[in-house]
């Protein structure tokens, strides 16, 4: 058993978000990426990492980072121009500027991907997915095209679609040919509803509007709000070269245009861009916000102070028809009004209880809500979870200090009998750095138990891991059973299972590189090894493996 720990609670008088790493998933977007013309000759000059160098570390952070090709990628030997005005190619080697980004998906809906022909497009998917670069919005067929990019990272799944809104200058049209997914808004709902009810996040990617308008066009309008309606959770647009409006739509986001990117056109509003960049967690975009980018010789970088305000002015004039509210920090732009969704949904016979990063919901019916907030407090909420006694709900929650970025467990409890919060209480201690809790019956006595996830080291163990600590609890106190000196090996996440009263460890082996789930039972002082339930799953979430039957995910490393 660990050291005994001082639980000691004290009134809580005033109460971003962190998550368990393997829950939640980074993601980024940007606009237009070209990489011929101009931007070829600063390439040739340098080298293909030159137009990413600024801004390589910020994309490869992310789990997840969509950009736009806007030119096929082919050599000279594969093909040639078809006959337009502009027609663009990248060499293949500049593929190893992608990667170097970071960039992992790529939409090739757009009206350049065709400059060499059907054959120089088929080549550009090719050359893109050998290098691990998925791509969407293009296939053999019209039927390919429209299918969804399907992505599992850290237990969320993810359904990427794309579609070019118009017909591509000196090309036929061919629903069974090679093609970009081509202007059938129709048909694009369609693929979404056949999903929506099964994956966890959808996001769509439009190459739509007019050429240097600040503003969407009604098609565009249209075509963001049909997609919402039948399922998307966030819409992404490019090829206006300009930043647009952005709006929230049915307590979804909808970004008309994420502007150029990597490009060579030099005017004042086509240099401003912004990087979009959220994560997902449980289904829910969380922090919605964006990075501003000015670009100069064909190279994006991070604004300056003065150009980060001059975008911000800029999105914020272009958003106001739309009622969206932005707000300028230091070093982003943040999207005030998008639904905030909940980081957990709690449920019990008598309502519904609803934590969000600065307040607590209680839905006992239709007309009547109870919230509880911490808005004004230096305080935010990580995770939580409840059970009954005497007509009074505990939330147990973990609550994160943004003065010293400590986490605390602490006890929220609601009148069933009054539909009202009573005060509520927070541990003092802070060396256990709390992380997830669960509440369950672990010793079949009768009476629930706290399971909370730790990262600290003990006294029989000096290293600093993950851990599992057990507390008793009476009402809104709680006290030490058993402060986890180690379970099995490491895990990077755990969960319950409340049928059998099991603790759930999802375990890595650094020698044999695999991910485990791991059942263990409560032998009266700590948890013996009960059976291995999956093995190199990498995730505990059931749904996820029952999709992964019906649906082919790719993985994203």
């Amino acid at each position: 058993m660990g050291q005994v720990v001082n639980c000691t609670i004290i009134a809580l008088l005033l109460l971003s978000i962190s998550f368990n790493a393997y829950s939640q998933v980074s993601f980024c977007a940007v606009g237009d990426i070209l990489l011929d013309r101009g931007v070829r000759t600063m390439i040739e000059k340098n080298n293909v990492y030159y137009p990413f160098s600024n801004i390589a570390q910020y994309v490869k952070e992310k789990d997840l980072a969509l950009c736009n090709i806007e030119c096929p990628i082919v050599n000279t030997s594969e093909g040639a121009p078809i006959n337009k005005k502009y027609s663009f190619r990248a060499d293949t080697e500049y593929i190893q500027g992608l990667l170097y980004a970071g960039f992992n998906i790529a939409s090739v809906a757009n009206n350049h991907t065709m400059d060499y022909g059907k054959s120089g497009f088929v080549k550009t998917i090719e050359y893109l997915e050998k290098d691990s670069i998925w791509t969407v919005g293009g296939g053999m067929n019209q039927r390919e095209s429209f299918k969804p990019l399907l992505i599992e990272k850290n237990g969320e799944t993810f359904a990427v679609f794309a579609m070019l809104e118009f017909l591509l200058e000196g090309t036929v049209y061919n629903e069974d040919k090679p093609y970009p997914a081509l202007g059938n808004i129709d048909r694009l709902c369609q693929e979404i509803i056949k999903i929506q009810g099964d994956i966890d996040n959808i996001i769509v990617s439009f190459h739509w509007g007019k050429e240097g308008s600040f503003l969407p066009t009604s098609q565009q309008i249209d075509y963001a709000h049909r997609v919402i309606d039948a399922g998307a959770d966030l819409v992404l647009g490019h090829h206006p070269h300009v930043l647009q409006s952005v709006e929230t739509y049915k307590q979804k986001l909808i970004v008309y245009s994420l502007g150029n990117f990597i490009f060579d056109n030099i005017g004042l509003h086509q240099n401003q861009s912004v990087i979009f960049t959220c994560t997902f967690h449980n289904g829910y975009i969380i922090d919605p916000a964006f990075i501003p980018i000015q670009i100069q010789n064909c190279q994006p970088s991070f604004a300056n102070k003065n150009q980060g305000i001059r975008i911000f002015n800029h999105l914020s004039k272009l958003s106001n028809p739309f009622h969206t509210m932005l707000q300028m920090t230091d070093s982003s732009i943040k999207v005030l009004n998008t639904y905030e969704q909940p980081l957990k949904e709690l449920y019990k016979h008598n309502g519904t209880f609803c934590v969000y990063k600065d307040r607590l919901q209680a839905n006992i019916s239709d007309n009547q809500r109870n919230t509880f907030s911490i808005a004004d407090s230096l305080y935010h909420f990580i995770d939580a979870d409840l059970f009954i006694q005497d007509n009074i709900v505990y939330i147990y929650s973990i609550v994160k200090s943004q003065i010293d970025s400590s986490a605390y467990i602490a006890v929220f409890p609601y009148s069933l009998r009054h539909n009202e919060f009573l005060r509520p209480s927070i541990d003092s201690h802070k060396r256990l750095n709390p992380w997830k809790i669960k509440v369950l019956d672990i010793d079949n006595d009768g009476n629930e138990e706290i399971i909370v996830g730790v990262t600290t080291s003990t006294r029989y163990y000096s290293s600093t891991e993950n851990r599992i600590s057990v507390y008793n609890v009476d009402k809104d106190y709680f006290f030490p059973k058993w402060l986890g000196s180690k379970v099995g090996g490491s895990f990077i996440d755990f969960t319950v299972c409340r049928e059998t009263n099991r603790l759930l460890l999802l375990q890595t082996s650094e020698v044999s590189k695999t991910i485990k789930e791991v059942a263990y039972t409560w032998n009266g002082f700590g948890f013996d090894f009960d059976e291995i339930l999956h093995e190199s799953v990498g995730i505990t979430d059931k749904k996820l493996r029952f999709l992964q039957s019906r649906y082919t995910f790719k993985k994203v490393f």
